[in-house]
């Protein structure tokens, strides 16, 4: 048997095992007592933070359990909002489906309660979200159990948090096209603030993300209308399902007309303000084949290029270690030479979406195999993976790499899935 497989087939049962003691709770009993309000202990920023609350701490109520972005290894115990769906993604390959519905209806009430999904739920997030995946997440589970009151019910509150949050003035350009930005964070500058609510940090915004329109953002929002067009479909509201086509093409047609560098053959975040595409290559291009952006022409030429951010230990999020534009921090953690889970995932079903299966399949090989690899080193999972060395030893930017289960560890349950288990089964050939 392949060594790796039967590497991942024990960290595929392992990890089965911990679904249940990853869950936390955001309740009442939670909420009242300090010491179930956990805070991250390492982590001084947000210790800070608690600790300057008032009223008994930061957690904010969410009526079901949730498996938080650290799980049982304690770094990050709220529920964030995208973060969800890659986990979401593992949760149905366990058969979970229990505790993706907790998340679904989670993320719902905070819509119910907030306007959008938060940031995560902490009183500290209430003035801003980060990048949508909540109604493909929906999708997702719908495909494994088709419920149509739970469509019923989401429909309003995604179409709500569309256009209400999403495509409001604070988030809207002259181009057409979304961009990040907070509310009112007190504790961050407004540009970090911003990009926070995108990725906290890269140096692929120039420093201020608000200038932009990101590649992350407005793609997901593409997905975002296509998955109210298929709700609507599925609901028996057609006229309704042909609005929300039409807004899915009207903003991939802008992506593709703004974002794409031909010369290059590859996709660029477009600062508005000076009608520029900045000059920094990034794994954001690769979301366009993730969310049906590109053409097919488009997706050759992101192929290509894809050499110029792989290396043994898999995709580095950037192709060189760009300066930081933030004075704050001498290193950004989304650039070279750091991999990330989610990422590594999106673009493996992007990949296959297109046809590029042997592409897809070398990516998720290489870097479940640094995971597996640092696991079996150290004991431990983790937040982010240097793959140009194979480790899970990076600079350090506010935080210092963490300890993780949440979407690192669904990248080992899907990326497994994907590799020994047959392709992953929410996503097909592009026609």
């Amino acid at each position: 048997m392949d060594d790796l497989r039967r590497k991942w087939e024990s960290a595929d049962t392992l990890i089965r095992s911990w679904w249940d003691g990853d869950l936390r709770r955001a309740q009442e009993p939670e909420l009242r007592d300090p010491a179930l309000n956990v805070v991250w202990f390492v982590d001084q920023e947000h210790r800070a933070k608690e600790e300057r609350s008032t009223g008994g701490g930061t957690l904010l109520f969410l009526p079901y359990p949730y498996i938080s972005a650290g799980g049982s290894e304690l770094a990050f115990p709220e529920m964030y909002c995208w973060d969800i769906y890659f986990v979401n993604k593992a949760l149905l390959l366990h058969d979970r489906t229990d505790i993706v519905r907790h998340h679904l209806f989670n993320h719902l009430f905070m819509i119910e309660r907030f306007g959008m999904v938060l940031n995560g739920n902490r009183t500290y997030y209430l003035t801003r979200s980060q990048t949508p995946l909540l109604a493909e997440s929906i999708l997702e589970y719908y495909r494994v159990y088709p419920d149509h009151e739970l469509l019923m019910i989401a429909y309003p509150f995604l179409q709500r948090e569309y256009e209400k949050y999403w495509c409001a003035s604070h988030h809207s350009t002259p181009t057409g096209l979304a961009t990040n930005r907070d509310l009112g964070d007190p504790d961050l500058r407004p540009e970090l603030a911003a990009e926070a609510e995108s990725l906290d940090f890269t140096a692929c915004y120039d420093g201020d993300v608000t200038r932009c329109t990101p590649l992350m953002l407005n793609c997901a929002l593409v997905k975002y209308a296509r998955a109210l067009e298929r709700m609507a479909g599925e609901l028996g509201w057609p006229d309704r399902a042909q609005v929300w086509a039409l807004l899915a093409e009207d903003r991939e047609k802008k992506i593709r007309d703004l974002a794409w560098d031909s010369e290059r053959g590859f996709f660029f975040e477009y600062q508005y303000e000076r009608k520029v595409l900045l000059p920094y290559w990034s794994l954001s291009a690769y979301w366009t084949l993730w969310a049906g952006v590109a053409t097919k022409r488009q997706a050759e030429f992101l192929v290509r290029n894809l050499a110029r951010f792989e290396h043994t230990g898999g995709l580095a999020q950037t192709d060189v270690a760009y300066p930081s534009p933030h004075p704050e921090f001498r290193w950004v953690q989304w650039g070279y030479p750091a991999g990330w889970p989610p990422i590594q995932m999106m673009i493996v079903q992007g990949l296959d979406a297109y046809g590029y299966h042997s592409e897809a399949e070398r990516i998720a090989r290489s870097y479940l195999s640094t995971m597996l690899s640092e696991f079996d080193r150290t004991g431990k999972f983790w937040e982010k993976y240097n793959v140009v060395e194979g480790t899970s030893e990076l600079p350090r930017e506010r935080t210092p790499n963490v300890p993780l289960h949440g979407w690192t560890t669904a990248a080992v349950v899907w990326l497994g899935h994907r590799l020994f288990q047959g392709r992953e089964p929410f996503g097909g050939e592009r026609e």
